[in-house]
């Protein structure tokens, strides 16, 4: 199995309505790739860190799942279009267990 795990934070100039659009559409995500599985996303809560103000854990079967997930048209395409023009940092994490 593998673990995949993004943390980050919106531009600040992003308004509320436009990040929980963004939240409630990666929310969706699992629905349009079935080889997700355990999908979360949530508000950091920590009191030690809060460099990034979201996070989002899923899991895949396989690494290959995860290559065709990352290198579909559609995720890039919403990478392009949708995330990066309000993301302003970002980690991926993504290892196997």
């Amino acid at each position: 199995m593998i673990k995949h795990i993004v943390a980050f934070r919106f531009k600040p100039d992003v308004s509320e309505t436009e990040v929980e659009r963004v939240l409630r559409e990666l929310n969706e995500f699992p629905k349009r790739w079935p080889a997700m599985r355990g999908w979360t996303l949530g508000r950091n809560i920590s009191a030690r860190d809060s460099t990034f103000a979201y996070a989002f854990v899923v899991e895949f079967a396989t690494e290959k799942d995860l290559r065709d997930y990352l290198s579909s048209d559609a995720h890039e395409a919403y990478v392009r279009e949708r995330w990066r023009p309000v993301i302003e940092q970002r980690a991926i994490v993504s290892y196997e267990f």
